[in-house]
């Protein structure tokens, strides 16, 4: 009777342990901070710009590079010593084949630097440090770059002279990122 008993007891406890860890999983879930799942590709700048300005993503959906204005997205830069992000989403439902870079029009702004750049898209994502940059972009001659592999950054260095916007062609490497975060 006893070992009845005491198996009846040991079977209640578990039923109600396994009850109770149920309820503080589901607690944590609904306490855990929510992951911003991005339902449109976009592409994130951690930027230092010290001139208001815009850069743009130039994109196009038939794997060439041939790029125009009508599939471009603008946003507007801050000009300011602290680092800022710049996202720039593209309109819902266009998955890019390439995308260019643009690192503003302001021929006063002074040297730009990129600290990081990251690829988003239905919560996949690729991200790389700044310095990195010229691996995935082809170098634009017209621009003097500056990378600092310690900070991880690339600075954009503005030619007194003469302005240059400073744009960038994709390579291989980044269509092989697009590529694998849109599949």
């Amino acid at each position: 009777m006893k070992t009845k008993i005491f198996i009846i007891t040991t079977i209640f406890s578990l039923v109600f342990v396994s009850c109770k860890n149920d309820n503080q999983v589901k607690d944590a879930e609904e306490n855990a901070p929510k992951v911003e799942k991005k339902e449109k590709f976009s592409v994130d700048l951690d930027i230092t710009a010290p001139k208001d300005d815009n850069f743009a993503v130039y994109y196009t959906e038939d794997g060439t590079i041939n790029f125009t204005g009508e599939k471009a997205v603008w946003a507007g830069v801050k000009g300011q010593a602290e680092s800022q992000k710049v996202v720039l989403d593209l309109p819902e439902e266009i998955i890019p084949t390439d995308i260019r870079l643009d690192f503003g029009l302001n021929k006063e702004q002074g040297d730009v630097i990129l600290e990081k750049f990251k690829l988003n898209f239905y919560g996949k994502t690729f991200e790389a440090k700044g310095s990195d940059f010229l691996k995935y972009f082809i170098a634009n001659d017209s621009v003097k770059t500056e990378i600092d592999q310690v900070k991880g950054t690339i600075k954009f260095v503005k030619n007194p002279k003469t302005f240059t916007t400073p744009f960038y062609y994709p390579q291989q490497a980044i269509l092989d990122e697009v590529t694998k975060i849109t599949k």
